[in-house]
């Protein structure tokens, strides 16, 4: 690889890894707008109250907040996309990750406009959250790529598809899969506010699967019970490394799921016998992303690795 081109890898890794952490941060913001209840303090949209600069309140604050910063993020997109698109080295390998980040936060603009317009209507606020996540693993994934570009001897090799699905990949791709259908079971909790329909762990008062069928119970109990699942499975991967001969790059993304589940375990708990401490939900929600990366960078990790080794 010349010198020149590495160098661009290099830059570009960095601003992606920096852009990554302002995604992430603002998955933290949204969470925040609601444990504070401000997702409706501006009852229109995009403006709030009509204008640009409303007469500020916390509340208001929070919430246009929210807004002003994600518009922060577009423009940082935009940057990007035409860092990408003006430097040959970075435009094939990257272009279109950006033109799909372009897709996504258009997307997620309207449906942050909608879940104004219809009162946090559950099901927009849901797809609002996962619409979000999807943007930030576009960027991460971009982001392993030029990690790898800029440490690699061949500049167009990252991965193929055929790394990605072989049959040894599949239990590390349902591992992925399950920890985004528990975040969704997360989101329904939120979103129908029934964090507290069960107070106490880890039965659900008093009982492991309860006999009344009250709707906001059976949210929490199917949360609960993926959360066990989920649980289960990581530690299972963690077998199937050792038993796979996993390289010590990907293990140590094995070991950092393992850590994540443990505290987002506690948090979970803390969440429930603390009555919903607004930062500790907030957490909650970003460590269930970070454990989801996690599991995500074990699949891509791997694949990555199994693509150079066909390679060589």
């Amino acid at each position: 690889m010349i010198a020149s081109t590495y160098s661009h890898f290099r830059k570009f890794s960095l601003f992606l890894v920096l852009y990554s952490v302002l995604i992430f941060l603002n998955l933290l913001y949204g969470p925040l707008v609601r444990a504070t209840d401000s997702g409706l303090a501006c009852p229109d949209w995009p403006f709030c109250f009509g204008k640009i600069f409303p007469d500020f309140d916390f509340n208001i604050f929070m919430e246009v907040g929210h807004r002003y910063y994600s518009g922060f993020l577009g423009i940082v997109l935009i940057a990007g996309t035409v860092w990408t698109a003006i430097v040959p080295e970075l435009r094939k390998p990257f272009l279109g990750y950006f033109i799909l980040g372009i897709l996504l936060i258009a997307s997620q603009v309207t449906l942050g406009g909608l879940t104004v317009l219809l009162s946090l209507d559950p099901a927009t606020v849901n797809l609002h959250l996962l619409n979000a996540i999807l943007f930030l693993l576009c960027i991460v994934t971009a982001t392993f790529k030029a990690r790898n570009l800029a440490n690699s001897t061949n500049s167009n090799e990252f991965l193929t598809k055929q790394s990605l699905l072989q049959k040894d990949q599949i239990p590390l791709l349902i591992g992925v899969l399950l920890i985004f259908f528990q975040i969704i079971l997360g989101g329904r909790v939120s979103s129908n506010y029934a964090g507290l329909a069960c107070l106490e762990f880890p039965t659900c008062n008093g009982e492991w699967i309860p006999s009344v069928p009250e709707p906001k119970i059976q949210i929490q109990v199917q949360h609960r019970l993926g959360a066990y699942l989920v649980a289960f499975y990581i530690l299972l991967i963690n077998l199937y490394g050792i038993f796979k001969g996993f390289s010590q790059e990907t293990k140590k993304y094995v070991r950092a799921a393992i850590i994540l589940l443990l505290i987002q375990i506690g948090l979970g708990v803390v969440n429930v016998y603390m009555k919903l401490p607004k930062l500790v939900t907030a957490a909650h929600t970003g460590v269930a992303i970070l454990l989801f990366l996690s599991m995500y960078a074990v699949w891509i990790q791997r694949a990555s690795e199994l693509s150079k080794s066909k390679v060589s």
